[in-house]
């Protein structure tokens, strides 16, 4: 199997360097411009045998401008939702370093999601495990997936398909519009990361 992992694109808040979590935010110009862009570049590059999208306004549009280019409706999938990020939703770093200082982390200056009533780690990694038990349980092994969602999300589904814990630091951060693959062999519960946070497809903005 093999898991294609789009990142939905550019929204003001991500401009702004804003928590967006649960916020049901939508694409920017810029973004509909970077999504436009992806989905040119997966035209043709594979038969994905499933698609599916979290159903947050940035990642379906996302989603439903790619679906014009594959020939392939997305699903949507609740799963797929960005972590929650609770009352420090909407809020800029900065902000919340003068607000609440507790819930960054003094040291890696990360926010804390529990400190905050959002979703943590492992609660997060668990979330992403029912994910792909519900894709074996309602779809078998489908070949090639196509899963658009956001980056905490992606963060963490990686992270739990290479076997990392919710105390292990996750080194993934993948950007507005970008695409990573994971190719997961059932049979020996092993995945591997073939590509990671590529936006190639982007550069003729420049």
């Amino acid at each position: 199997m093999e898991f294609w992992l789009v990142r939905h694109s550019r929204t003001a808040a991500n401009v702004a360097g804003r928590f967006q979590g649960r916020q049901d935010i939508p694409l920017n110009e810029e973004g509909r411009f970077e999504a436009a862009l992806l989905a040119r570049r997966l035209e043709g590059a594979a038969q994905f045998t499933l698609f599916l999208s979290s159903d947050l306004q940035r990642a379906w549009e996302t989603a439903l401008i790619i679906s014009r280019a594959i020939n392939l409706l997305p699903l949507r999938e609740p799963l797929l939702r960005e972590r929650s990020w609770g009352f420090a939703e909407g809020l800029r770093r900065c902000e919340i370093a003068a607000a609440y200082p507790g819930l960054l982390c003094p040291v890696s200056g990360r926010l804390k999601a529990l400190r905050c009533e959002g979703e943590g780690a492992r609660r997060l990694l668990a979330r992403t495990g029912a994910l792909r038990r519900k894709l074996r349980r309602r779809h078998g092994s489908p070949r090639r997936v196509l899963l658009v969602s956001h980056g905490g999300l992606i963060n963490a589904f990686i992270s739990g398909a290479l076997g990392l814990s919710g105390r292990q630091r996750w080194p993934y951060a993948p950007a507005p519009a970008s695409l990573s693959i994971l190719r997961h062999d059932p049979l020996r519960q092993r995945s591997r990361l073939l590509l990671f946070d590529d936006t190639s497809h982007l550069n003729i903005k420049n």
